[in-house]
């Protein structure tokens, strides 16, 4: 059985027999992936502003029914209501940030292995230069940040969950 580094490699260029993938067509394809790989990123972050948004609006939300310190059953069930559907938001947008993060991995992997066949190789050489991701010195990736994001969020939500269950029942 080959390794998924073979089937990559027999996917991409399998087509072109046993001479080399035109160059005119070879860039055209590698352009047309970088640009794929750039409108990824875009797609990432508009999810990533739409997720906060709500996030704040949550939050915001919860701050309207805290803002008196008085507390009836009715606002505890809203608290609820509302730290359930937040903390909803917040698993869901860690598991797509998880999912953009593949994609992306997937589609440099795909440019670089196209690079191979191009006279420069300058994501390859982007890589390296940043240590190859090893010296957080070099190289932090963003989605560490990116995916704390949605853990703090959804560990607010908790919270407040935990002081509408206790307006309810403490």
């Amino acid at each position: 059985m080959t390794d998924d580094t073979d089937t990559v490699d027999a996917i991409l260029f399998g087509g072109c027999g046993e001479a080399e993938p035109a160059g005119k067509a070879l860039l055209a394809q590698y352009r047309l992936f970088v640009e794929t790989s750039e409108a990824l990123v875009l797609r990432r972050q508009g999810v990533n502003k739409f997720f906060l948004s709500v996030n704040s609006l949550v939050l915001a939300g919860t701050g309207l029914l805290l803002r008196d310190g008085e507390s009836s059953n009715v606002e505890a069930v809203l608290l609820i209501v509302l730290a359930l559907g937040g903390a909803s938001l917040c698993f869901v947008w860690r598991r797509l940030i998880t999912s953009f993060q593949q994609l992306s991995r997937g589609k440099f992997d795909v440019i670089q292995k196209l690079e191979h066949k191009l006279p420069a190789r300058m994501f390859a050489a982007e890589w390296v230069a940043l240590g190859c991701g090893e010296d957080p010195k070099k190289y932090r990736p963003f989605t560490t940040v990116e995916a704390a994001t949605p853990k703090v969020f959804g560990l607010v939500q908790v919270l407040l969950l935990g002081v509408g269950l206790w307006m309810l029942f403490g």
